[in-house]
């Protein structure tokens, strides 16, 4: 067996699952069982939020170990269920180990959705959480529009390596401003709850939370904590920025009187 393919086949599995947001047990379980079809003494894995450690060794050969550190996470549940399947078809030999790393290379690759698409769910998201918070047709639109700076930050900070923490901060600061313009000049026709409520729904950090919750009851205390304190970062630099940018807009527009 080519046991330097087998490692390379494990790791870019580990890889896909984690940039797609899958836990890290299960992210280790799946890497685990790829490692013991080589039937050798020795397969471990250790992963966390941003890195992934293997070792495949025996006492007959020299053990491999290799490190990959991982960035730039994404909520990809196909990703993740497609590197799952092709772990089961390797393990139950259906498949082989060529084919098996071909096809991840090519799930990895592929794009599933173009930008365009992602921008507009964006916006449509923003405008269906509104309408599902109690907001009326006008709320839900102007609420799309809040989707729409949201994609104008994603759009301006794609090739600026800005990290989440300034992208969810400033786009909360323009929703915030937005919703308190049209707040000021259209009275209590706007629901500020409802429309800021649901103009931030796509920033909220849903699948870190659950995450780090399972994580947590499985016992892996390190990822959990770990992805339990990038929820809350994610989740206080929204806040902070919908605080900002009421208190900007009150400042320059000198109060607001409804």
């Amino acid at each position: 067996m080519n046991y330097k393919l087998l490692v390379d086949t494990a790791m870019l599995t580990g890889e896909i699952m984690l940039l797609g947001g899958a836990e890290t047990y299960r992210v280790e379980d799946t890497m685990c069982r790829i490692l013991k079809i080589s039937g050798l003494e020795k397969t471990e894995t250790f992963v966390t939020p941003t890195g992934i450690f293997l070792t495949l060794g025996d006492s007959n050969i020299d053990s491999i170990t290799v490190v990959k550190r991982v960035d730039n996470r994404i909520t990809n549940i196909s990703h993740i269920y497609e590197a799952n399947n092709v772990s089961r078809k390797l393990c139950d030999g259906k498949i082989t180990l060529e084919e098996a790393y071909e096809s991840l290379k090519n799930i990895k690759n592929k794009k599933q959705y173009s930008s365009t698409v992602n921008y507009l769910c964006t916006m449509i998201a923003a405008l269906s959480f509104t309408i599902l918070l109690g907001g009326d047709w006008l709320n839900s639109i102007i609420a799309g529009l809040n989707g729409g700076l949201i994609v104008l930050i994603l759009i301006i900070s794609k090739n600026l390596r800005v990290n989440t923490f300034i992208k969810n901060l400033v786009s909360s600061i323009l929703i915030a401003f937005n919703s308190m313009f049209f707040l000021h000049n259209l009275g209590l026709a706007i629901q500020l709850d409802a429309l800021i409520g649901g103009s931030v729904m796509p920033l909220l950090p849903g699948v870190a939370i659950t995450n780090a919750i399972r994580d947590t009851l499985q016992g892996d205390y390190m990822s959990g904590g770990a992805r339990a304190i990038e929820a809350f970062v994610s989740a206080t630099s929204t806040a902070a920025g919908i605080g900002i940018g009421i208190a900007f807009y009150s400042f320059i527009a000198g109060g607001i009187a409804v």
